[in-house]
């Protein structure tokens, strides 16, 4: 029998395993949690706090600025694992109350979605092409035309696309089945004719290079298996490249995610050419995209000066 691998030294280490399978079982496997939580541990080790008892606000304040040039952005990511792995505490009654919640987030800079239009679009997908031409026998290009397809007709998350198994498309009924999304969501997606002919397609595609084909394998795969949010992430980045869309250096600029938000704005500015009041609309929108609350969906409506002129004109 193998041995598990260690992931935490400090004296603290048996409780952050039993807090990160805690986390596991409600549905929450972030990367970056599991980062966090061996940067804690590390500073826990380095600081020599030898007891529970001893997790006060400087030693979280300490951690969450012991390195000056960090983001903003990774602070903040920081104190939310410390005041979520705190709270847990306060809940196994192993403390009396949470010190992270008296340090205030930092503030950090609003991120603006890059809204690409249909001519950018049209172009990635046939870089994709292009890769399909230069590799014929691999499935790469046609992995990536279809996915940037789907992420942008059927406005999904990444993770909710390459998480699809060949039995949640369903063909017949024009839709797919989203199972365990984020915020524990479960949800109905309807897709065109359109796009499910070049689902369809590239199920094809996906025969003939002999993969994997039973109900539970994954519908966009390798030789390896399922795709990784970081290969398709370096995938997406060189289509970009190529086709004169990235961004020479720092961060920002168009990602692949963009292509949800892209789909939001676009949606709405179609409802709004037919004549439908686009706030009446929302919840209709939030619920199609999975939001966890209308909040998350109103800032499209702010997010393109184009739609917010239109938008003054009307209401």
């Amino acid at each position: 029998m193998t041995k598990a691998r260690r992931r935490f030294y400090s004296s603290l280490a048996p409780i952050l395993e039993v807090y990160l399978e805690f986390r596991q079982k409600m549905g929450y496997t972030s990367f970056s949690n599991l980062h966090a939580a061996k940067d804690f541990d590390g500073y826990l080790l380095f600081r020599g706090v030898a007891s529970v008892r001893e997790l006060d606000e400087s030693i979280v304040a300490n951690w969450m600025h012991s390195i000056p040039t960090q983001a903003a952005a990774t602070k903040n990511v920081k104190l939310r694992f410390a005041r979520g792995f705190i709270n847990y505490l306060v809940r196994m009654g192993v403390l009396p109350d949470n010190p992270a919640q008296r340090i205030p987030y930092l503030k950090q800079k609003t991120y603006k979605p890059y809204i690409y239009t249909l001519q950018e679009i049209y172009r990635i997908m046939e870089e994709a092409r292009n890769l399909q031409r230069r590799y014929p026998n691999r499935l790469t290009g046609w992995t990536m035309e279809t996915l940037v397809l789907l992420l942008y007709a059927c406005g999904l998350r990444l993770s909710e696309a390459i998480n699809l198994k060949i039995e949640d498309v369903d063909f017949e009924q024009g839709t797919l089945s989203l199972w365990k999304t984020k915020f524990h969501k479960e949800r109905l997606v309807p897709f065109s004719p359109a796009v499910g002919r070049k689902l369809g397609d590239y199920l094809s595609c996906r025969n003939r290079v002999r993969l994997p084909a039973g109900p539970k394998d994954p519908f966009f795969a390798h030789p390896g298996g399922k795709y990784s949010k970081l290969s398709i992430h370096a995938r997406f980045h060189l289509l970009l490249a190529h086709g004169g869309l990235a961004k020479s250096k720092g961060r920002g600029g168009p990602r692949i995610h963009d292509l949800r938000h892209t789909f939001a704005v676009h949606r709405l500015y179609k409802w709004y050419q037919e004549g439908h009041d686009i706030h009446n609309k929302l919840p209709l929108l939030s619920t199609y995209m999975g939001h966890v609350n209308i909040e998350n969906t109103q800032v499209y409506l702010t997010i393109t000066q184009a739609l917010l002129r239109e938008g003054d004109r009307r209401f």
